[in-house]
């Protein structure tokens, strides 16, 4: 099961569902793959690299909305030029 999902063959809901069938206690799985997804920073590198959507990628991790309200950091480039 841990290959299958890792493989990207099965989903995280259907191992899940596996564990649960096999008498492991999971007493809520959508709360379990919450948590599962908050800690999995390199799934949600991937997502970021695929999307560009940091949005998706925070609420991927349940994570709150960014503040709107914070600047930008400058690029690098800029920075680097100042000096």
């Amino acid at each position: 099961m841990v290959k299958g999902v890792g493989a990207g063959v099965l989903s995280m809901a259907t191992g899940m569902r596996m564990l649960i069938d096999a008498g492991y206690t999971i007493d809520d799985a959508q709360a379990e793959i919450e948590r599962i997804q908050a800690r999995s920073f390199d799934a949600a590198a991937r997502l970021a690299d695929a999307t560009g959507d940091n949005a998706a990628v925070r609420a991927y991790l349940g994570l709150p909305e960014a503040d709107r309200d914070v600047p930008g950091a400058p690029p690098i480039a800029a920075i680097a030029h100042d000096e």
